[in-house]
C-alpha cells in the first residue's frame, strides 16, 4: 500500500484558496465526439444534443424532480458543482431502456468522478462571455491504493450576461471515497454561493406587443438591486457487491438553499410604440430546505444467454420552501427600452409563505435481457405524496394529497446486430416547478401532478455510426393565469413529436453530431374552450435542431475545427389570445444561430494541454427567449468563449 499524505495536504490547501461554479472539464474532455447520441451530454461549459435539464421534449426534467446521482434519486434544490461529477446526461428513449424508473418528461442523470487510480490535478482557466472570467482546480487524489482515495475541487467566477447583468459565484467540493471489499462509499459535500446574484430585467408581453431587442450589454435595471444567496448539497452514495449476485446501491442527501436578497424587475409593454410599466419587487431572504435519497437491493443472475435483475426499494424526500413577503415598487411608465434609473428605496417585508412536501415511493422493479434478442423493463411505484402551504399573511393553510400507482414498461427488440426496436410508457407524480415571477402567487410551489408518456423508435447502428429515430406522447396538466394574474392548473397539455439522432464519425477527422426534433404541442380544457388561453403552450418551438462537428486537421500537430448550428423555430410567447392578432396567441419566429471554433491538445513537460475557443452567434442574429409564459429575455448577441485546462 502507497501513502500520498503528502500531496493530499498540499492540494487540500490549494483547494481552500481557490472557489468557482459549475465546471470540471479535463483536457482530453469533447462532448461532441463522446456523446452516444443527439439528446443531450454535457461536459462543463461544453454541451451537445437537443435536450437539456431545463428543456428536454418541452418539459423540464430538473423542475420536474427527475435528478438522478449515479442513477440514486437526489431532490436537487441547488446546483451540483462539475467538480463533483463528471458529466451530465439526458436519458429518454433508447438511452433509458435499462434506467430503472425511468420518468416520463426524461431523467437529469448526473455521472459522479470516477474512484481515481492515479494522482492528478486539472487547472481551468475560463475567458468567459463578455469578458467573464472562471478560474478553477480540480484534484484526484488516491491515498491507498484501490481503497481510500480522495476527490474535489474548488474555484470562483464573475461573468455578464448580453443583458448587462452580472453574477460572481464561487463553489468548494470535497468528496472522500473507501472501498470495503467490493462496496465503495463515497461521502460528499458541495458549498457554493452568488455574493453577486445581478437582477436579470423581465420583459413582460401579456398585452400582445413584443418591442425591439435591447443593444448589447444595455443593463436596463437597477445597480443596487444585486441579489445574493447560498446553496450546498452534501450527502452519502453508497453502491457496490454485498453477496454473490446481491447489489445494494444507494444515497441520502441534504440540500439547502439560502436566498439572503433577491429582486425581480419587469418592463410590462403596453402598445407597439414599446409604452411599458415599469415596476420591481424585492424579496425578504427565503430558505429552502430538502432531505431525499433512495436504497436499492438488486439481485442479478445469469443463465447463459440469459440476465436477471430484480430490484426493490425505497425512496423519499422532504422539502420545505419559502415563498412571498415580498415589497412591491412601481416606477411609472417608461419608454422601452430606454434606461430608467430609480433612487434605491426603503423595503418593508411581511411574513414569507411556508410550503411542504413529503413524499415517498415504495419500489420494485426487473432488469432483463437475452443476448442477441432484447431487452425488458419494468418498474412498478406506490406513492405516498402530502403537501401543505400555509399563508405568512393570514395563516390559513392548504393541503394536498395524493396516493398514486406509478409505472414504467419499456421493451427493447434487436432484429439484428445493426437494427433494434423499442416502445415504453411511463407513469409518474411529478413537480409542476415554481409559478412565474410575474404571477400573483410567484415563486409558488406548484403542486405536483400525474403525467404519461408513449414513446417507441428505431435505432440502426452501422459501423462506428448511430441513427435514431423516435415518436412520443405526453399528457400532464397545463398551468395558466387565471383572472387574478394567479398562476393555476387550467387544464391538460399533450406534447406529440418525432426526433431523430444521428452520431457519425466519418473516417478519422470528421465527427457529426445532429439531433432534431419536431413538436405537436397542444392545450384542452374549459379555459381553452372559454377563450382564455391558445393552443399552443408558451415557450415550446414546433422545430428544434442542433448539429455540431469536429475536423482534425494536421495543423500544429492535430488542430481541431468546430462548427455548431441551433436552430429554435417559431413558438407562442404568450398564454392568451389577442383581437389585435387576430385571435391569434402572440407568437416568435424562428432563430437560428452558428458558432465557429477551434480546439487543440497538446503536451508539455507531461502536463496534459487542451485549448479551446468559440466564436458563438457569429453572424449576431437578435431574438427572444421565452423563459416563461408572458416573459422574455433577449437572446444572447455575438460572443467569445475561450478555455485552457491543465492536466499534471
Amino acid at each position: 500500500m502507497r501513502l500520498h499524505l503528502i500531496p493530499l495536504l498540499a492540494t487540500l490547501c490549494l483547494a481552500f484558496a481557490a472557489g468557482t461554479p459549475a465546471l470540471a472539464q479535463h483536457a482530453s474532455d469533447d462532448a461532441v465526439a463522446d456523446a452516444d447520441d443527439a439528446f443531450g451530454t454535457k461536459v462543463g461549459f461544453e454541451s451537445s444534443g437537443i435536450y437539456t435539464e431545463y428543456n428536454t421534449r418541452g418539459f423540464k426534467p430538473l423542475d420536474a424532480g427527475n435528478a438522478r446521482i449515479d442513477g440514486i434519486y437526489i431532490d436537487q434544490v441547488s446546483i451540483l458543482s462539475s467538480e463533483l461529477k463528471r458529466s451530465t446526461t439526458i436519458r429518454v428513449g433508447f438511452s433509458a431502456v435499462e434506467f430503472p424508473f425511468v420518468a416520463p418528461t426524461g431523467v437529469v442523470d448526473h455521472d459522479m468522478i470516477d474512484f481515481p487510480e492515479s494522482f492528478g490535478n486539472t487547472v481551468g482557466l475560463v475567458r468567459y462571455y463578455y469578458g467573464g472570467d472562471v478560474e478553477q482546480y480540480d484534484l484526484r487524489l488516491p491515498i491507498v491504493d484501490d481503497r481510500i482515495a480522495f476527490t474535489g475541487g474548488a474555484g470562483r467566477s464573475t461573468t455578464y450576461g448580453h443583458d448587462g447583468s452580472v453574477l460572481k459565484a464561487w463553489a468548494l467540493v470535497l468528496q472522500p471515497r473507501f472501498k470495503i471489499g467490493d462496496v465503495e462509499i463515497a461521502p460528499f459535500a458541495n458549498f457554493g454561493g452568488y455574493p453577486v446574484d445581478g437582477v436579470r430585467p423581465l420583459t413582460i408581453v401579456r398585452n400582445g406587443f413584443v418591442p425591439e431587442v435591447p443593444p448589447n450589454r444595455r443593463f436596463l435595471g437597477q445597480d443596487w438591486a444585486e441579489g445574493e444567496k447560498d446553496g450546498s448539497t452534501y450527502g452519502t452514495v453508497v453502491r457496490g457487491r454485498v453477496a454473490d449476485g446481491l447489489y445494494i446501491r444507494g444515497g441520502v442527501f441534504r440540500a439547502v438553499g439560502d436566498q439572503k436578497s433577491h429582486f425581480s424587475e419587469f418592463f410590462n409593454v403596453l402598445d407597439e410604440t414599446g409604452l411599458a410599466n415599469h415596476s420591481l419587487i424585492a424579496d425578504p431572504g427565503h430558505k429552502v430546505r430538502s432531505t431525499s435519497g433512495e436504497g436499492l437491493l438488486v439481485y442479478s443472475f445469469d443463465k447463459g444467454r440469459v440476465r436477471h435483475r430484480i430490484m426493490a426499494g425505497y425512496r423519499a424526500r422532504n422539502r420545505l420552501t419559502e415563498t412571498g413577503g415580498s415589497d412591491f415598487f412601481d416606477f411609472g411608465q417608461v419608454r422601452y427600452p430606454d434606461l430608467d434609473p430609480e433612487p434605491e428605496p426603503d423595503f418593508e417585508f411581511t411574513a414569507s409563505n411556508a410550503g411542504r412536501v413529503r413524499q415517498s415511493s415504495i419500489l420494485l422493479g426487473y432488469l432483463g435481457r437475452i443476448d442477441g434478442v432484447g431487452k425488458l423493463n419494468i418498474g412498478l411505484q406506490k406513492a405516498r405524496y402530502r403537501a401543505s402551504f400555509r399563508s405568512g399573511a393570514t395563516g390559513d393553510r392548504d393541503f394536498e394529497r395524493a396516493n398514486p400507482w406509478l409505472y414504467n414498461a419499456s421493451l427493447l427488440v434487436e432484429l439484428t446486430d445493426q437494427v433494434s426496436l423499442y416502445a415504453g410508457t411511463q407513469r409518474g407524480l411529478e413537480d409542476s416547478g415554481l409559478a412565474p415571477e410575474n404571477a400573483l402567487n410567484r415563486n409558488e410551489q406548484l403542486p405536483a401532478t400525474k403525467t404519461t408518456q408513449y414513446e417507441g423508435g428505431i435505432r440502426w447502428k452501422f459501423g462506428s455510426n448511430s441513427l435514431v429515430l423516435s415518436a412520443f406522447e405526453i399528457t400532464k396538466p397545463y398551468f395558466a393565469f387565471d383572472a387574478s394574474r394567479a398562476f393555476v392548473q387550467s387544464g391538460q397539455r399533450r406534447h406529440r413529436g418525432l426526433e431523430g439522432s444521428l452520431s457519425a464519425k466519418l473516417g478519422e477527422r470528421f465527427d457529426l453530431l445532429a439531433g432534431v426534433v419536431f413538436m405537436d404541442a397542444d392545450v384542452t380544457g374549459q379555459a381553452r374552450e372559454q377563450g382564455l388561453v391558445g393552443k399552443r403552450p408558451a415557450g415550446v418551438p414546433d422545430l428544434f435542431v442542433q448539429a455540431n462537428a469536429n475536423y482534425r486537421t494536421d495543423l500544429l500537430g492535430g488542430l481541431v475545427l468546430l462548427g455548431g448550428l441551433k436552430y429554435n423555430g417559431k413558438r407562442a410567447a404568450s398564454t392568451a389570445t389577442f383581437e389585435h392578432l387576430g385571435g391569434r396567441q402572440l407568437t416568435l419566429p424562428g432563430y437560428l444561430q452558428v458558432d465557429l471554433g477551434v480546439r487543440h491538445r497538446f503536451t508539455v513537460a507531461k502536463a496534459n494541454f487542451g485549448f479551446r475557443a468559440m466564436v458563438e452567434n457569429v453572424f449576431d442574429e437578435q431574438g427572444w427567449s421565452v423563459v416563461a409564459p408572458d416573459v422574455l429575455q433577449p437572446e444572447g448577441a455575438r460572443r467569445f468563449i475561450a478555455s485552457l485546462y491543465v492536466d499534471f
